[in-house]
């Protein structure tokens, strides 16, 4: 599978992104619960679905995270003075860069003082009220990033690394969203008809894991059924004949 050809998936997506920031940049948006209502109507008039995951509580005000990816990374709309006068809509996804690029800087190989620096970035609550809170909105950042080949993989995956030796009672909770990951480029290739047999899908579950060199990060089946239907909107018939042992009910996967 090509980077070009899934790129082709988020091609919606990318034009909302575009649209919603062409609004911005006329000063037609003024706070974050604007932006977010702004998403929503842009995105059902694109057919277009949020990244999901088990709470649909501000799923789009999470989903702004795509907006300003796409503006920074797809862009290259996001400079200092952009920063300043938007930072009211982007608090979080700023905030969230912050953190990326400082792990990024340490080519995500933390010294003491370095982890007691993430700790203290990751020590705000606009990131959630909870420490899990603000991993996970840490980590769907660089989801974002790298679902939408707009940040390299090896990025989400070292950011995952860089949250559990930091925290390492939360590293099987972290992991969670390395399987919600997976469960995205497994659904992906779906998408492009690049697994046609169930045994096909089981093999890239594996084969995904082995290439993020992490154990553990096995999606279940039902959280891949579901972005396939969901996100990427794969035919029921194609994805039941994929699954033909999942029950047909909608699931929401636990914890992002």
């Amino acid at each position: 599978m090509s980077s070009l050809d899934a790129k082709t998936l988020y091609k919606s997506r990318f034009e909302a992104a575009m649209e919603i920031w062409s609004r911005i940049m006329k000063n037609e948006v003024s706070s974050r619960n604007q932006l977010e209502e702004l998403l929503y109507i842009v995105y059902k008039q694109k057919n277009v679905e949020p990244f999901r995951g088990l709470s649909k509580i501000r799923i789009y005000d999470k989903e702004i995270s795509t907006v300003f990816i796409v503006g920074k990374y797809g862009l290259g709309l996001v400079d200092g003075e952009v920063t300043k006068a938007f930072s009211n809509l982007f608090n979080v996804e700023l905030r969230c860069d912050e953190i990326y690029q400082f792990l990024k800087s340490r080519n995500f190989q933390l010294s003491i003082d370095d982890m007691e620096k993430v700790r203290k970035l990751l020590d705000d609550n606009i990131l959630g009220l909870k420490l899990e809170e603000r991993g996970f909105r840490l980590l769907r950042y660089v989801f974002t990033g790298a679902i939408m080949r707009l940040m390299p993989e090896e990025d989400f995956v070292n950011t995952y690394k860089a949250l559990a030796t930091v925290y390492p009672d939360l590293a099987k909770a972290f992991m969670r969203y390395v399987r919600f990951y997976v469960a995205f480029r497994v659904a992906e290739d779906i998408a492009l008809g690049n697994i046609k047999k169930p045994e096909e899908k089981k093999i890239m579950k594996y084969t995904y894991c082995l290439r993020l060199n992490l154990t553990g990060c096995v999606p279940h089946d039902k959280l891949i059924r579901e972005i396939a239907l969901r996100v990427y909107k794969v035919p029921r018939k194609v994805v039941d004949r994929l699954f033909p042992n999942e029950g047909k009910g909608s699931f929401i996967p636990k914890a992002q």
